[in-house]
């Protein structure tokens, strides 16, 4: 196993030419002759019980370093759980790996501004109830970056402690346990002002759990493979920014809590029987969901008190909702405005849960509405907007529910003739579950005024050019299969 090297501010002798070699070393070996004598016996002590760097622990380098220190280490296996106790930074080169032989943490942080690069960590204890982590940081401005965490209960967890930076990390829990008895990759508890961005996790419990923390950007990461993408409590004035939830139980849980901004995340293909809904606010205040894809879920989103104070708002703007067995799932205690969103290829655009509640959502602001891939009306003027409002009465679903074999006609014409019947003879209508005012005639039209960057609003259509295509193929297949039978 190679060591560990300690990188620190000293003045460097010259290197002797190849004629004066000798010299030199001469010169040398006279001066540290000299110093040898002027050193207090205590230091030359020190530096003599000091191993060589190939047999030296990483523990043992933190010991002999000062406050600031830099410490190279190199490639192999160190087999010691690491207590930081003062502002050091660990590099590692050649990915070195600690491994906590299965006893609590492997790496735990106890002093500011801390960091910790390059590493694979491996190993933590597996009791539930200790909650092991790879690294647990409980001391301010800890920077966590390029790290691979592998085979630990938890991954990185924050704790009563601000201003860290988590960047760039992958991060898996325990493959041999199942899924309920993993631990979170990502863990903010009681921790403000961080900056999560970059990691990639897969296989956990929770792929970020957020509590009583505020102040914090989440942006850019990839979770797969979680019981929740997110699971959120308690915690105001956060955002996620341009990450992606997907394949896991749910998407995301989003509970009792004010101010959060979502903008450019993907949540997808989260479809567990048990959940399996890309969101779900419930009891939230003073929310902005902008520019988001939720596609190919159970249930795109559920809204239950939302907003749960009088006087707070919850906007969903700009986001394409597609291709869900189920769009949006509204509670009577919902009051949210919806505003230039995509509705494609969902089963079911909108259902409800405890009665009628079109009357108490906005379905436009600022005579916008949203786009309907079902809308029948028409534009006579041109200017992109519908001239007769749409009603979402899902007549074609509410039968669907009944017989389940009718959803073989799903974007089918026989789909537009029962909807049809429905708005000719009102004995077969529905309530309505939406009345959008103003419902846009395009996609395009619809995430025209989008905050994406020209890329990602590009992107965002695209998505939604193939939610619309998708199902088509769908039935094409299937019609054909019908036919050589």
């Amino acid at each position: 196993m190679s060591g560990a090297q300690v990188r620190r501010s000293t003045n460097r002798i010259p290197r002797p030419d190849s004629l004066g070699r000798r010299a030199a070393f001469g010169g040398l070996g006279l001066l540290l002759v000299v110093a040898a004598a002027v050193v207090p016996a205590s230091t030359r002590r020190a530096e003599a019980d000091t191993p060589p760097a190939s047999t030296i622990s990483i523990t043992e380098r933190i010991r002999l370093a000062q406050a600031g220190d830099t410490i190279v280490v190199s490639a192999g296996v160190y087999r010691e759980q690491l207590v930081i106790d003062k502002p050091v930074t660990l590099i590692g080169e050649g990915r070195p790996v600690i491994d906590g032989g299965r006893a609590g943490d492997v790496v735990l942080v106890r002093a500011p501004g801390t960091t910790i690069r390059g590493f694979e960590i491996r190993g933590s204890a597996q009791d539930v109830l200790d909650e092991p982590a790879a690294i647990r940081v409980r001391a301010d401005r800890a920077t966590i970056e390029d790290n691979r965490i592998v085979d630990c209960l938890y991954g990185v967890m924050l704790e009563d402690s601000n201003d860290h930076r988590i960047v760039g990390n992958q991060i898996s829990s325990i493959e041999g346990l199942s899924p309920e008895r993993r631990g979170h990759a990502l863990s903010l508890w009681h921790t403000d002002r961080n900056l999560v961005t970059g990691n990639v996790t897969h296989g956990s419990k929770d792929g970020i759990f957020v509590g009583f923390s505020t102040q914090n950007r989440i942006e850019g990461n990839r979770v797969t493979d979680a019981r929740y993408g997110i699971h959120y409590m308690y915690a105001d004035h956060n955002v996620f920014a341009d990450n992606t939830f997907e394949q896991s139980v749910a998407g995301a849980a989003i509970m009792f809590s004010r101010d959060i901004t979502f903008r450019g995340n993907e949540f997808a293909s989260n479809r567990s029987v048990a959940s399996g809904y890309g969101l779900l606010f419930k009891d939230v205040d003073d929310v902005s969901m902008t520019d988001n894809v939720v596609r190919d879920n159970r249930i795109g989103i559920i809204l239950e008190g939302a907003p749960h104070t009088p006087g707070a708002t919850v906007t969903l703007r700009g986001n394409v909702i597609g291709s869900n067995d189920v769009g949006l799932e509204l509670a009577s205690t919902t009051q949210v405005t919806f505003t230039e969103n995509v509705f494609r290829g969902n089963l079911e655009h909108v259902t409800l849960s405890g009665g009628d509640v079109s009357h108490r959502n906005a379905w436009s602001f600022e005579d916008r509405g949203n786009y309907w891939d079902d809308y029948q009306g028409y534009d006579a003027n041109g200017d992109g907007i519908g001239d007769i409002p749409f009603r979402y009465e899902g007549a074609f679903d509410h039968l669907a529910k009944q017989e389940p074999w009718v959803r073989t006609y799903s974007f089918t014409p026989a789909r537009t003739a029962l909807e049809l019947a429905a708005s000719w003879f009102p004995v077969f209508r529905p309530a309505p579950r939406a009345v959008d005012p103003f419902p846009l005639m395009s996609a395009r039209d619809a995430l025209a005024s989008s905050a994406l960057s020209p890329d990602h609003r590009s992107q965002s259509l695209g998505i939604a050019a193939a939610l619309l295509a998708l199902p088509f193929a769908l039935w094409w297949s299937t019609w054909r299969r019908g036919a050589r039978w």
